[in-house]
């Protein structure tokens, strides 16, 4: 036995403490048992730090475990979600509970997700300890049970599930948490996940977060109150529904900012007032591969430039760039831009946001959003993306530096100023009216 537990955790890919101390203890042969039977779901419960609890439809309220014995590790509040998953499952396994069924329960899902979950090879899906890297240590299920519960849309392979996790790291937490499962949004789409139509859908979503986050930029209870009303209208929409939605909202974008440039015309300095750059010592980097620069775009003017250029919204994130929640790219020929890029900085799955305040590193960096003419997603084998996988890659290893320290400057700015600018004030009024108007009359 002594050899067989270590070759266990080594057939699930994941060399942890936790997990051989769970092995080790109760019934070795039935946790072994189990581990095999769900060789990523099983440790994503002993290693991570919560575990789900279902919860009663109506009223929110944590349910009552069918089995008796497991009622202990429902956990004291309801909204306690550092429960013990290896405790559990430990339990469940030792007393020889049916396994699939109580994740199943677990889980809400149905029991044909969680049988495929355990048919799926580690090597496909992805191990435990990298499914809670990406998703944080309170979590590392969630992308499984959604994926596995798609039918015919379920991913099998390797590729075909890293398709998958790309996709749905690119939906918004506002859609994400009001669907149920993901199949009704993917109505009519490709079922095949190396369609690659997913990149241009995937990025299509990204442009949803513009919606949510100009209701945050509002900060009103109106605008929280709209907030948590359109994440609720979305999760109800198709993928096509929200494509629809999402280009009606550029086009509003672009006629609410024309209003209020008019009416609140900005201050000739606003244009050229730059906010710290990514790039240091210099703005523009060529591209020895391909000839292409990597340019910075570091005022509203620049982005108002790259937006005449290449027909997307890029105008619309002065406001992001002086808060420091992004940094923006354009690519180019020459003075031609081919495409624009969102950075942003995001502590990764493990890692507390608030432990990251002054730590960033280039490892923190991640690609938003890269879109060429009219928000088209550049083909992943064009010279456009060779130049700026190279850039990004110098910049990860450390050979190009860069300035990751990203203040936020929109308080110092009487256009932006919190609550007391007339702007932002107006800004927040159009967007609610216009958001709670297309809800009202429907898609």
């Amino acid at each position: 036995m002594v050899t067989v537990v270590p070759r266990s955790i080594h057939s699930v890919q994941c060399p942890s403490a936790q997990l051989y101390n769970w092995l080790a203890q109760g019934d070795r042969t039935r946790r072994l048992q189990a581990l095999k039977a769900q060789p990523v779901l099983i440790p994503v419960l002993i290693i991570g730090h919560a575990m789900p609890w279902p919860r009663l439809a109506d009223s929110g309220i944590l349910e009552q475990c069918p089995w008796k014995a497991l009622q202990e590790y429902c956990g004291s509040w309801d909204d306690d979600c550092t429960r013990d998953g290896a405790g559990l499952v430990g339990h469940a396994a030792d007393t020889g509970l049916p396994l699939n069924k109580v994740l199943a329960w677990l889980f809400s899902t149905p029991i044909s997700a969680i049988r495929y979950l355990g048919q799926q090879r580690v090597y496909d899906t992805g191990s435990a300890l990298s499914r809670l890297n990406a998703e944080g240590l309170e979590a590392g299920w969630g992308d499984l049970i959604a994926g596995a519960r798609l039918g015919n849309r379920r991913p099998s392979t390797k590729a075909q599930w890293r398709s998958f996790y790309t996709f749905r790291s690119a939906i918004p937490w506002s859609l994400l948490r009001a669907l149920p499962d993901m199949n009704a949004l993917l109505a009519g789409c490709p079922t095949d996940w190396a369609d690659p139509t997913w990149s241009n859908m995937a990025a299509k979503l990204v442009d949803l977060r513009e919606m949510f986050r100009s209701l945050d930029r509002a900060g009103s209870r109106a605008a929280l109150n709209t907030k948590n009303r359109l994440s609720a209208f979305v999760g109800g929409l198709s993928f096509r529904q929200i494509s629809n939605l999402i280009d009606a909202f550029h086009g509003e974008l672009e006629a609410i900012r024309a209003r209020l440039e008019k009416a609140i015309p900005p201050e000739p300095s606003d244009a050229f007032t730059r906010w710290p750059g990514l790039m240091l010592n210099t703005d523009t980097i060529t591209c020895s591969e391909t000839g292409l620069q990597i340019v910075e775009l570091r005022c509203a003017d620049d982005l108002d430039r790259e937006h005449r250029a290449l027909g997307h919204c890029i105008d619309t994130y002065d406001y992001h760039a002086f808060s420091g929640s992004c940094r923006l790219l354009s690519i180019r020929s020459g003075a031609t831009p081919l495409a624009s890029v969102e950075l942003a900085l995001r502590a990764h799955g493990h890692e507390h946001k608030m432990g990251q305040s002054g730590k960033w590193t280039p490892k923190h960096l991640h690609i938003i959003q890269i879109r060429g003419h009219h928000n088209e997603t550049p083909d992943t084998l064009s010279p456009v993306m060779k130049a700026f996988e190279r850039f990004f890659a110098e910049v990860r290893n450390g050979r190009t530096p860069v300035n990751l320290d990203w203040p936020n400057l929109v308080a110092k700015m009487d256009r932006y100023a919190d609550k007391t600018s007339i702007y932002n004030i107006r800004f927040a009024e159009e967007v609610i009216g216009w958001v709670e108007r297309l809800m009202d009359r429907g898609l």
